[in-house]
């Protein structure tokens, strides 16, 4: 009798455990079709909208490419209008971004430029115009990075107040290299180069803002250099404003032209 007892007991409670196990499962089944249901939904939403927006945009008509020139000139917008213009008007998904960056980039005032596209305004390009520190010859200027470029407005060739260096392209990063070490080692005595020139015999020229000119051959040119700031700084150092030129040209030593004092 207990045995039965205990049987039915336990068979209730199995049975009990079996309802609750199956609502559960009807409860899961119930919340994952409602899942699938509400996923289901969003990417339909979804596909609407974005179907929607892409025939909205390929109908949408084509426009110029649009020029964010808060950053350039005059000259440099006139410039990089002639650059593009050419290049037609572009619906949004049309145009080639990277051939319009190469057309860009001919410009050789142009050290930097963006292309891409915006929602509201089409292409958009943007550039960042080269910043010269010498002027190379009397038809180029000089950046920082010993690019020789054209800029887009030819007043500024010849800047008086840039340093002015002459020689071949395929030398620059040579002459860029001796313009800083002279002004390194002769700043202490109060000179700065106001011109530095490599001739077709590798020799160098150098004048000072002051007005003295030193010539030195490509024979342990920086040795030159070096022992010449030393003696100028210990036995000409009061005497350096008379001085009109200095010849390094010499195995041992160098010699001296005086500014005539008549």
């Amino acid at each position: 009798m207990g045995f039965l007892v205990g049987r039915t007991v336990t068979e209730m409670a199995s049975n009990r455990i079996n309802r609750i196990d199956d609502k559960r499962a009807e409860h899961d089944d119930k919340y994952l079709s409602k899942s699938w249901q509400s996923a289901l939904v969003t990417l339909v939403l979804l596909f609407i909208i974005g179907f929607f927006t892409m025939q909205t945009i390929g109908k949408s008509p084509a426009k110029p490419i649009y020029i964010m020139s808060s950053n350039l000139n005059a000259f440099e917008r006139q410039s990089l209008t002639g650059a593009v213009l050419p290049l037609g008007d572009f619906p949004f998904f049309g145009g080639n971004l990277h051939q319009i960056h190469d057309e860009l980039m001919k410009l050789s005032w142009v050290e930097y430029a963006k292309v891409k596209r915006d929602w509201h305004r089409g292409i958009v390009v943007e550039v960042v115009p080269r910043k010269p520190i010498a002027n190379f010859g009397s038809q180029d200027l000089l950046d920082a990075n010993g690019v020789v470029f054209k800029p887009a407005n030819t007043s500024e060739l010849m800047n008086e107040d840039l340093v002015t260096v002459h020689g071949s392209v395929a030398h620059v990063n040579a002459i860029m290299h001796k313009m800083r070490y002279v002004n390194e080692r002769f700043a202490p005595l109060g000179l700065t180069v106001n011109d530095l020139i490599l001739t077709s015999r590798n020799t160098w020229i150098i004048r000072f803002h002051n007005g003295l000119r030193v010539v030195v051959d490509d024979e342990n040119t920086e040795q030159k250099l070096y022992h010449l700031a030393v003696v100028l700084k210990e036995r000409f150092a009061n005497r350096i404003h008379e001085m009109q030129s200095v010849d390094l040209r010499y195995k041992n030593g160098f010699s001296i032209a005086w500014q005539d004092k008549r």
